[in-house]
């Protein structure tokens, strides 16, 4: 079961990465403030696709041991990390679908 909450932070971590570069400068932005230095993120632009990739695979794995594969034990500690587990890969999965549509929500917030 911890392979399964790392893959999950795992995807999370990923997806914040690949939305990193554009996301905190735009939410500055949008509030009316200015942050000079989160354009040092703008290096991370390139490996978006690849950030991006991962999350999915994280997720994927995270989904299959999560949904698909009966568990082990019905003990109450495995019931309480299979929780756990599925929260952490819904939080990843919102991540994923955030990195995946910001730049489309900051042209519909800015148009």
């Amino acid at each position: 079961m911890r392979d399964v909450k790392l893959s999950g932070i795992g995807s999370v971590i990923a997806s914040f990465l690949a939305a990193s570069c554009c996301v905190g400068p735009a939410v500055f932005v949008l509030f009316g403030t200015s942050a000079g230095f989160l354009s040092k993120l703008s290096f991370l632009e390139k490996y978006r696709p690849y950030l991006l990739g991962v999350a999915f695979l994280g997720l994927g794995y995270s989904f299959v041991n999560l949904y698909i594969r009966r568990p082990s034990c019905n003990c109450a500690e495995d019931i309480r990390n299979r929780k756990i587990a599925r929260v952490i890969f819904w939080i990843g999965l919102v991540a994923v679908v955030f990195s995946l549509t910001f730049r489309k929500l900051i042209l519909w917030i800015y148009a």
